[in-house]
């Protein structure tokens, strides 16, 4: 504790207002300055230094420190140089590398000059190559794919790449299709695999899967073919049918019909009626009476039967039944088995 001054003139009793603790001069140690009341204070002061609290010389720890001021809390060094010291901080090229600021395709940001870009932009991520060729540069992305096949053959999806078949081809030329040529020389040429019934050129279903139109390589033609009857059908050249069993078909030079053949005229109404179930035949009706064989029906036209005259009546290999006009005496005549007749 410093002597008081209180009381005392400072003039003549002390060399100044602050003074030592021991009212004495300085000398090579530290001493406490304290104020005219006695009280302390953290200055000391020697011959040689000056002292704060616990540090016994400022200069000396001043001129101690680091480069680094206070590192690690609020100043902190840039790329392990201090913000403190003489001339320019030197920074490398990527500034706090994997936080805020980057490098692209290992090129800091900062620096000198542009900074070079890699054709692919972070390839594989957002901005991707095309056909091997960058989204970023000069010019236009040139895209291509390789046909499959050669030309004129129409390209499909296999396995994910293009593919073609020579049994497959478009004529852009005259426009057509072919299948199984190539070769056209029609609109849609279809060729088929085989000769035989085990395999057809053309077939049209329908969406159950039903047969409507259907061509055998064969040479056979079927339209709305749902089974065969058992009757030699299958060797037909033509056949159009229906669920119901009714058919019309074309073979060995016969057209037939199940179960009838029926012809009618908008004038006359039914002209010629065919009943296949039955065997009958019918003229000017289309359904023959139950006992006759053949019926013809009209109320304005007759039954002609042929006309000639004895000679050409006699010139005939006649069998019993036979019946004929004869012009030479005007009588129908029929052949008794043995002799012509007039009735």
């Amino acid at each position: 504790m410093g002597t008081s001054l209180s009381g005392l003139t400072p003039a003549t009793t002390f060399d100044a207002l602050i003074k030592v603790g021991d009212n004495s001069a300085l000398t090579a140690s530290l001493k406490t300055i304290s104020d005219g009341e006695g009280n302390d204070s953290p200055l000391k002061l020697s011959t040689s230094a000056v002292g704060i609290g616990s540090i016994t010389n400022v200069e000396t720890e001043i001129n101690g420190k680091q480069a680094t001021l206070v590192s690690g809390s609020s100043i902190k060094t840039i790329n392990s140089t201090s913000v403190l010291g003489s001339g320019d901080i030197a920074v490398q090229a990527t500034l706090v590398s994997g936080t805020n600021i980057k490098t692209i395709n290992s090129t800091s940001l900062l620096g000198s000059g542009d900074v070079a870009v890699q054709e692919t932009l972070v390839s594989g991520t957002n901005i991707k190559t095309i056909n091997s060729t960058s989204l970023l540069g000069s010019g236009d992305i040139s895209i291509s794919a390789s046909a499959g096949g050669s030309d004129t053959q129409i390209q499909f999806n296999d396995s994910g790449a293009f593919g073609a078949d020579s049994l497959f081809n478009w004529d852009n030329t005259n426009k057509r299709l072919g299948v199984g040529e190539t070769t056209l020389t029609a609109r849609v040429h279809i060729k088929g695999e085989g000769a035989t019934s085990g395999s057809s050129s053309l077939l049209l279903q329908n969406s159950s899967g039903t047969d409507l139109f259907k061509v055998r390589d064969d040479g056979r033609v079927f339209v709305d073919e749902y089974i065969y009857p058992a009757d030699g059908t299958t060797n037909s050249r033509f056949r159009v049918s229906n669920s119901s069993g009714t058919y019309m078909y074309y073979s060995t030079g016969n057209l037939k019909l199940n179960p009838n053949l029926i012809y009618t005229s908008t004038t006359y109404g039914t002209v010629l009626t065919v009943k296949g179930n039955t065997g009958q035949f019918g003229l000017g009706t289309n359904n023959p009476d139950a006992s006759a064989l053949m019926e013809i029906s009209s109320t304005t036209k007759g039954f002609l039967p042929p006309r000639m005259t004895s000679t050409q009546r006699d010139a005939i290999e006649a069998t019993a039944g036979l019946i004929v006009y004869n012009t030479t005496d005007n009588n129908l005549n029929y052949y008794n088995g043995t002799s012509w007749t007039s009735f």
